[in-house]
């Protein structure tokens, strides 16, 4: 069943109508769209707010999370009942968004996006959406959305936010570059800071989310013309900007777009594992690069209790007032004993060690 897009004559839209940015033609055309957002943390949040109360016809959410308090200052869709009772963050946004604007239809997934369902979770469930919008917090899944991406032909909106600094970035397959072009592999994981390990100031979150839907509803609009042609990156707190003009910037011989080659929507090795009998589950990146397991026991905090040997460290974690164990070794593989859930265990591995 076809959902009802909008009324683009609501007088809700009347200050957005009245801008030459949009115009009435142009509120229809938002009416008519449908947007993708994968990760509904903090970029993901305000993008989706946003998206929603500017009449977006459909929206789907993705994320694979439970809210817990730490979210709390940078994540808007959510409040103090959401953590208290760990409800899933597609859950929790969905209903924030269908109060902010009843007339948009909300798909909302309980999922984590991997290689094994992000196909069908983009093409087979409604229609196809017109644009993807990142709201991730690692890489492998950013390389993921973009094999994505220049493989259904569905523009990509890049988006990262940690400490004070944020980046931007608008993909569209076929004119231009795409993720792997800028960046032809991921940094090795425990290379770089987390949230976890770094801290976000809110506002920087705030400000990539809506940069990110700006360029969203230009795609949705048919501006093509008028999409970001940069890497923009920014620091508030040193009040300083700079861009990456992407204009030329496009690899004839990128792995991705040159060469059709989907390597991490293809991959079959970073898929968790739950190990049997063991309450555990077994996470692998999709490539084997040695990491700094010092600074990966730094992340944890250097709890008591914490082994650290060459080859390995474990120690006890916390994730949403669960206490786990996380055991990762020298080659990026980690054990997260305490659950067999794949999914808390890709969380509690990404906010640990970054990929």
């Amino acid at each position: 069943m076809t959902p009802t897009p909008p009324d683009p004559n609501n007088e809700r839209y009347t200050r957005q109508t009245r801008t030459r940015a949009i115009g009435p033609e142009g509120q229809a055309k938002l009416a008519k769209s449908h947007a993708l957002i994968v990760g509904v943390g903090a970029l993901g949040c305000v993008s989706a707010d946003l998206l929603t109360r500017a009449g977006v016809g459909q929206l789907t959410i993705i994320d694979r999370d439970l809210v817990e308090r730490t979210n709390l200052h940078r994540q808007p869709l959510f409040i103090d009942q959401d953590a208290l009772d760990r409800t899933p963050k597609a859950i929790a946004a969905k209903a924030r968004l269908n109060q902010a604007n009843p007339d948009v239809t909300i798909h909302a997934h309980i999922a984590d996006f991997t290689p094994a369902n992000a196909e069908d979770l983009i093409e087979h469930t409604w229609d196809l959406p017109n644009v993807i919008i990142d709201g991730t917090d690692n890489f492998e899944t950013r390389y993921l959305i973009n094999d994505c991406a220049v493989k259904l032909g569905i523009p990509y909106i890049y988006g990262g936010a940690i400490a004070s600094a944020g980046s931007v970035a608008a993909f569209l397959p076929g004119d231009g570059p795409c993720l792997r072009c800028l960046h032809p592999d991921p940094p090795a994981p425990g290379s770089q800071p987390t949230c976890e390990t770094a801290g976000v100031v809110n506002a920087v979150s705030s400000l990539v989310a809506s940069a990110q839907a700006a360029e969203a509803m230009k795609i949705l609009l048919g501006q093509a013309d008028k999409v970001l042609r940069s890497m923009l990156h920014f620091d508030l707190w040193e009040a300083t900007r700079t861009r990456l003009d992407l204009t030329n910037a496009q690899d004839p011989s990128c792995v991705c777009c040159a060469q059709k080659r989907f390597e991490f929507l293809d991959s079959t090795t970073s898929e968790p594992q739950a190990l049997c009998g063991r309450n555990a589950v077994q996470i692998a990146p999709g490539t084997t690069t040695a990491i700094d397991l010092a600074r990966v026991a730094s992340t944890m905090g250097n709890p008591s209790g914490a082994q650290i040997k060459a080859y390995m460290v474990r120690a006890p974690v916390d994730h949403g007032g669960q206490t786990l164990e996380l055991t990762c070794f020298a080659d990026g593989r980690a054990i997260v004993e305490g659950t067999c859930d794949p999914a808390l265990a890709r969380a509690v591995y990404a906010r640990y060690i970054g990929s």
